[in-house]
């Protein structure tokens, strides 16, 4: 089996790949950070590694031309991404450019060049990471959860285009998940924003990646990998007021 990992540096692209290479899959790991990228194909056991911004098509399709040319890719796991807290009337002039390069539009570039190859083979399955903030939307968290409604929008669209080609198409939407990423998100986050995501639990990036590797390609569109994300996800169906009744926002001269 071949698997292609963006975002494989580190959290839980990270540890996909090494669930991947543990199970005996060849597997090519995309990431920005040349130097980390070489210290994560150490440490997963990954076959291969390519320096890709996800948010350059270009580049994108030659590392995509590149890996198709030494055989068909059977998982894409896309799980390039990033995430920033801020309030709507404190966020930087760059946050909504710079998430929706890399979290929406970065899905939509590697969708692209992939898909071709493996629409051609008539099999293969691509798993788009989103976030349980995908589904519902919950303050502070505006623009990412505005990316990452996108992205849910893109995978479960592409399930109905791909799945007459033999394609399946599924978003990983995990909750608050201990990485590195975390760890620089948690450095600007609001007080308010991080208790009530704390409140919901935080997983570690190897049991998403369990779950992910185990669901990929099998049951339905969103695999939501804890009990408390899949209980939101019930709850945002029948009502987002209810969740937002669960989960208030700080008012006026309440602290944030």
């Amino acid at each position: 089996m071949r698997v292609l990992v963006t975002g494989g540096s580190e959290g839980i692209g990270l540890a996909i790949a090494t669930m991947a290479a543990g199970a005996g899959a060849q597997v090519e790991i995309w990431g920005r950070d040349e130097g980390r990228l070489a210290a994560a194909q150490r440490v997963s056991g990954a076959a291969s590694s390519q320096s890709v911004d996800v948010t350059n098509m270009d580049r994108v399709r030659a590392a995509a031309l590149l890996l198709v040319a030494r055989g068909p890719v059977d998982r894409v796991f896309h799980c390039a991404g990033y995430a920033k807290a801020a309030f709507i009337d404190e966020a930087g002039d760059d946050d909504a450019p710079g998430m929706f390069a890399t979290n929406a539009v970065g899905s939509v570039n590697v969708a692209r060049a992939l898909a071709p190859a493996m629409m051609a083979a008539r099999r293969g399955a691509i798993v788009l990471t989103a976030s349980d903030l995908g589904y519902v939307g919950l303050f502070g968290w505006s623009i990412y959860a505005a990316t990452k409604h996108a992205v849910v929008g893109l995978g479960t669209s592409l399930r109905h285009e791909l799945a007459p080609h033999g394609v399946s198409v599924q978003v990983l939407c995990p909750p608050a998940t201990q990485t590195a990423g975390y760890d620089r998100e948690n450095l600007t986050k609001p007080s308010s924003v991080r208790r009530a995501e704390e409140a919901g639990g935080v997983m570690s990036a190897a049991d998403v990646a369990r779950v992910a590797w185990m669901r990929c390609g099998r049951g339905g569109a969103l695999i939501i990998p804890n009990l408390s994300s899949r209980v939101l996800h019930v709850l945002s169906r029948v009502s987002t007021g209810l969740v937002h009744r669960l989960v208030r926002a700080p008012g006026p001269g309440e602290p944030r």
